[in-house]
């Protein structure tokens, strides 16, 4: 893995380490991607769609009824020819109160849609958890190593992945790979992680 793969995979084990440490036993893991549509791919600017990014996360308080039990996201920005430039993103909520996974999942890409004018379209990966060989996403228990190695060993390595076409994004000062999250029951983990 590239050093700032390698950083921002480690960096989002830790996040998932200190809300295991603050007491949360379970996590709803939803993953959309989103993306723009087609006829707007090529003309829609990488700083375009990382505003579009930030807008939904720092609006998140206007949504309570989707946002309410989030504890953070992880993201990941990729280009392809087919999709131009996109994200991954891991939504990380308390699943002691988000059972619901694929329903969180559409409410989320249609805010996405919302927030860019229609121009956005998404793809919600837990409505499609049979198809993946190691689930990662969906409800994993903190204290089942399976659950929780199959996330951290296929799922967040995939976002932290080295992607040679986003370094241009680098260099304009555009991160490629990132989280957030909002204040949660630290016990001795850092309010100040990688944002």
């Amino acid at each position: 893995m590239h050093t700032t793969a390698s950083t921002d995979y480690t960096s989002a084990l830790r996040l998932i380490q200190c809300l295991e440490q603050a007491g949360y036993k379970r996590l709803m893991v939803i993953r959309v991607d989103f993306m723009m549509r087609s006829d707007y791919q090529h003309s829609t600017s990488i700083l375009n769609i990382q505003s579009y990014r930030k807008h939904l996360w720092n609006n998140r308080r206007g949504k309570p009824a989707i946002f309410r039990h989030c504890l953070g996201y992880v993201w990941g920005m990729e280009y392809t020819a087919e999709a131009g430039y996109h994200y991954h993103c891991l939504f990380l909520f308390d699943g002691d109160y988000v059972q619901a996974d694929t329903y969180y999942g559409d409410q989320i890409g249609e805010y996405w849609k919302f927030i860019t004018g229609g121009k956005g379209s998404y793809h919600n990966c837990n409505s499609e958890k049979d198809k993946y060989q190691h689930l990662g996403i969906g409800r994993i228990r903190l204290n089942n190593a399976e659950e929780l190695g199959n996330l951290c060993r296929y799922v967040i390595p995939y976002l932290a992945k080295d992607d040679r076409q986003v370094q241009s994004a680098i260099q304009l000062d555009v991160a490629a790979m990132g989280l957030m999250r909002i204040k949660v029951r630290t016990f001795g983990c850092s309010n100040n992680l990688k944002l």
